[in-house]
């Protein structure tokens, strides 16, 4: 699943894609921008995608459900009733394609107005493994270095014996 971002000039809010092959291909096409239109409490706006009907396809929405309109190429939210509804459950025009949910609330889609510029983009995830951290994993501790490497050569050569080349007696 993806996260997506919607915003426009007034409002900013989170969605979150599913797994639908329609919904993927939304995210591949990202970033997008289009010009509002509303349809009671549905916004849907052109989006540059032409995709079929899928077998998930329904007119019945929910409030804070995202879809894709088939017949209008339009990404489409839902955030109450619209001109088609039977009681309080949105309704879409013709059916749709189910491709994610808000999150959060949902109202702020009232003070979006036909014409605003509305825009849809991918928010990276970057998942860090826990194991994976900027620190260097922990090793044993190094030792500290040897007191003074030339005390050991030094050593070294007192303790060799002395040869003609040395110019020591032989």
């Amino acid at each position: 699943m993806h996260e997506i971002r919607i915003t426009t000039d007034k409002i900013e809010m989170l969605a979150t894609l599913n797994e639908s092959p329609n919904a993927e291909r939304i995210w591949d096409a990202l970033p997008i921008e289009s010009t509002v239109n509303t349809w009671g409490q549905e916004i849907y706006f052109s989006i540059p995608l032409q995709c079929d009907l899928g077998a998930e396809a329904r007119d019945r929405m929910e409030v804070g459900e995202v879809a894709y309109w088939p017949t209008g190429s339009a990404f489409c939210i839902f955030f109450g009733k619209t001109p088609a509804s039977k009681g309080d459950e949105p309704r879409a025009a013709s059916p749709v394609n189910p491709v994610g949910r808000c999150e959060g609330d949902i109202k702020v889609f009232r003070q979006v107005r036909e014409g605003d510029t509305i825009r849809l983009e991918q928010i990276e995830t970057q998942l860090v493994p826990p194991e994976e951290t900027s620190e260097p994993a922990e090793e044993a501790p190094e030792a500290p270095p040897e007191p003074a490497e030339e005390a050991k050569e030094a050593k070294s050569a007192e303790e060799a014996p002395a040869g003609p080349e040395a110019g020591g007696e032989t």
